[in-house]
């Protein structure tokens, strides 16, 4: 699809998983941050995403 990033928050593991350089049918990049920390959005967007703002999931 052409898509630069894509992001995957996760509440229940309490993960961000962030995917870049796409190639034909894959991501070349595979970022992982636990809640609590923050994760480098790259460019064309170039921003720190703090984590630890995101509320968990509580069952």
């Amino acid at each position: 699809m052409g898509f630069p990033l894509y992001l995957i928050v996760d509440p229940r593991q309490q993960t961000a998983t962030l995917f870049s350089e796409p190639n034909h049918d894959r991501y070349h990049t595979r970022t992982e941050r636990e809640f609590g920390g923050t994760i480098s959005v790259p460019d064309p967007f170039g921003f720190e995403l703090d984590l630890a703002r995101l509320v968990p999931y509580k069952d």
